[in-house]
């Protein structure tokens, strides 16, 4: 077998192949393009890595991968040629990542020609309120919090045809699902501190919340980091959100305090996962004894990368408003073309944003300040 998985070849030919399909075609598996082109299934993935980072093909778990652009403007899902009707719900909790991904979606659906509207809702009874007797193509629902109703999904149901859920991972629901790949996040996160020279790295998150992807998280990390080299110990700190606050710098100083009070070496290297503002992050650990970058590198896994100066942005692991709008809009438009398709997960892949708060471990080891001196 000549496996190519090393060059660009393979990856040029199936470009030219799947660039002649139309829109929301099936292309075919990795198991026959590797016997037709005789290469391993292995290169195979990776071609269609880069694939989908060009935004080519889009890939479903369990269903396989497709060709994604086409007209969104077009839907002849009632039998006959019509603009298709786009419907945007976001939970009231107030999220500027999830505005901004809500507003620029339906900027680009009009721009499309698309009928498309946004709406705000805090309970079920509002929301049927406010959408009366209105029918629409596709509903997208940005959740925003770990609650949500089953009520709440039973009435967008009956106002929509098909229904994308952006940022949450839900099961036996009937509904396609948009949502990070937590799995890729970590492992980005984590090389980019080995890559850096660190070689004790912590995760600092919330108290376990299920519905909101915290334990999936923190299992995440036990397992990449049992797979890197060396023995370091894998150290998780929780913090406690105030109900009326969120997380306030307090409650990150005294987790960090509390769970390193009786480690012997600690993390030159911490990733963040949870709902923590940046400034909660630099003042929290700065007040358990650590700063960012001198003393502790950070990677966060949540923290908004585009709303600060590039000199102020915390390196992060995440997907820019105009990733997460682009990786919408080729599955409305999926959706639209395969209207008759299971409902499908598709877990979005992440990127690295460097920023400051990282920086290359000295040789000694780096500095290591004990957290009882800042008690």
């Amino acid at each position: 077998m000549n496996d190519i998985s090393g060059s660009t070849v393979l990856v040029d030919q199936l470009r030219a192949e799947f660039t002649t399909l139309e829109a929301g075609s099936r292309v075919p598996t990795m198991r026959d393009i590797a016997s037709r082109h005789d290469v391993s299934v292995f290169a195979v993935q990776r071609a269609f890595e880069v694939l989908k980072e060009e935004g080519l093909i889009q890939s479903f778990v369990g269903r396989g991968s497709f060709v994604t652009g086409g007209d969104i403007a077009r839907s002849s899902i009632v039998g006959r040629s019509r603009a298709a009707r786009i419907l945007i719900v976001s939970h009231s909790t107030p999220s500027l990542r999830g505005y901004r991904v809500a507003h620029s979606l339906q900027t680009e659906l009009l721009q499309a020609g698309c009928r498309a509207i946004t709406v705000s809702y805090s309970d079920a009874i509002e929301l049927g309120d406010v959408l009366g007797d209105g029918r629409y193509d596709v509903c997208v629902l940005q959740p925003r919090r770990s609650i949500l109703p089953v009520e709440v999904i039973a009435m967008l149901k009956s106002k929509a045809r098909h229904m994308i859920v952006e940022g949450r991972e839900l099961e036996r629901l009937d509904v396609d699902v948009f949502v990070r790949n937590r799995a890729k996040s970590m492992a980005l996160a984590l090389h980019s501190l080995r890559e850096l020279g660190h070689a004790r790295i912590g995760l600092l998150t919330e108290r376990l919340d299920a519905a909101a992807g915290y334990a999936e998280i923190e299992n995440h990390f036990l397992q990449n980091h049992a797979s890197l080299p060396g023995n370091a110990e894998s150290l998780i700190v929780r913090a406690v959100a105030d109900p009326d606050d969120g997380i306030l710098a307090s409650e990150i100083s005294e987790a960090l305090q509390k769970d390193l009070a009786n480690v012997s070496g600690l993390p030159t290297g911490f990733i963040v996962s949870g709902r923590f503002e940046p400034a909660s992050i630099k003042e929290g650990f700065r007040s358990a004894g650590f700063e960012i970058p001198s003393s502790v590198s950070v990677v966060s896994l949540r923290v908004d990368t585009e709303s600060f100066p590039a000199d102020a942005r915390f390196t992060a692991v995440g997907r820019t408003t105009e990733h997460v709008v682009q990786g919408l809009v080729s599955m409305i438009n999926w959706r639209l073309s395969n209207p008759n398709e299971p409902p499908v997960q598709v877990l979005d892949n992440p990127s690295l944003f460097a920023g400051f708060s990282t920086v290359r471990i000295k040789g000694d080891g780096g500095i290591r300040r004990a957290v009882s001196d800042a008690q």
